[in-house]
């Protein structure tokens, strides 16, 4: 197998989370097989006999491979220790890296378009900032510190 690199996700993984995804199908259709009459010959004579132990197992072996399957493709997933099967958390930190880098790639990317990430430093309690009155009388904007409007005149 080859070595991925630090943002691809290695080939067992892979192997890992597909072959618990197909053990969840195989789950699946082996649960539903409990909703379709198929004929065993070794029922006897007629082929539809009781059978209520096969029947049970069926459900119960279609129920233990989904959540097989669903532990499987998770472990795949996020790797052993970013699913809690190995308790070390600089392990679990790389196991989870390409979700947690996809994540805050998408915040950056938010934030990129807003103007106050842009210009760091200058937030609205910074000392650098501006603020404006509006008049109640023309609407238009003034120093905070003015107490009467620039435009019309009168007291804000």
């Amino acid at each position: 197998m080859n070595q991925p690199t630090r943002h691809e996700i290695s080939d067992s993984r892979k192997v890992l989370y597909y072959g618990g995804m197909a053990l969840s199908v195989v789950g699946l259709l082996t649960f539903l097989s409990l909703f379709v009459m198929f004929p065993n010959p070794l029922d006897g004579p007629g082929g539809f006999g009781n059978g209520m132990g096969s029947f049970a197992g069926r459900g119960i072996a279609g129920m233990a491979m989904m959540i097989a399957g669903r532990a499987l493709q998770t472990a795949g997933k996020r790797g052993l220790a970013g699913a809690g099967l190995v308790l070390d958390p600089e392990r679990a930190r790389k196991d989870v890296e390409p979700w947690s880098r996809m994540a805050g790639g998408i915040v950056g990317d938010a934030l990129g378009e807003v103007d106050l990430a842009k210009h760091t430093g200058q937030g609205a309690h910074s000392e650098s900032a501006v603020v404006k009155v509006r008049c109640r009388n023309c609407q238009a904007l003034n120093d905070e510190t003015a107490r009467f409007c620039d435009q019309c005149g009168k007291e804000i």
